[in-house]
């Protein structure tokens, strides 16, 4: 069975994932600060997944933690080790995301988003987990120019939360490129998921 880490596993997209996720027949781990979600959306997951069936809720484990937090980070992936299990990919939806806020409260937004993300490379290079879906956003691109948006559109976030999903994406891609064998990076650009 296959095992996936999705940090901010509460959320929005975040649970719904989960549940795509168990009902596929794979592992998951969940890391979720609660800080902008709630524990209720995982109960709720699992009782869609389980239908009753209380065995199957030991295919989800839930963490509470933040991603700054690197003793706890080393904690649970030490955690997993010790389980002999080994996290094959992560999701990571885990980050704060409100443009407004993002404008007043500029550093909480890079030191989360930022920060968060290099603590959990981190962690994945320690411990040998080298795939990871990153759920970015479509604020990167220069919204400035009236037409339709494309991947290889031009690139000019106009606000500190798209700043620091921009970055986030040109540290993963640095990360490739230092060891081309080894990483496998996606990254999600949405506008509105819900």
């Amino acid at each position: 069975m296959k095992t996936i880490l999705v940090t901010g596993g509460a959320g929005f997209i975040g649970s719904h994932t989960c549940l795509l996720l168990l009902e596929n027949k794979i592992k998951v781990y969940v890391i979720d600060s609660f800080e902008n979600s709630s524990p209720k959306a995982l109960s709720r997951v699992i009782n869609l997944y389980s239908n009753g069936n209380k065995s199957l809720n030991s295919n989800l484990k839930v963490y509470k933690g933040n991603l700054c937090d690197k003793i706890f980070l080393e904690e649970f992936f030490q955690d997993i080790n010790k389980r002999k299990e080994k996290i094959d990919g992560i999701i990571h939806f885990a980050g704060v995301k409100a443009v407004s806020e993002s404008v007043k409260e500029p550093l909480l937004y890079w030191e989360t988003n930022l920060m968060g993300t290099i603590n959990l490379l981190e962690m994945m290079k320690k411990y040998e987990c080298r795939n990871l879906v990153f759920s970015g956003s479509a604020t990167i691109y220069d919204q400035n120019k009236n037409c339709s948006l494309k991947e290889n559109s031009n690139l000019a976030p106009l606000n500190p939360y798209g700043n620091t999903k921009l970055s986030v994406e040109i540290l993963l891609n640095d990360v490739f490129k230092s060891s081309l064998q080894d990483w496998k990076f996606a990254s999600l650009r949405y506008f509105n998921p819900i």
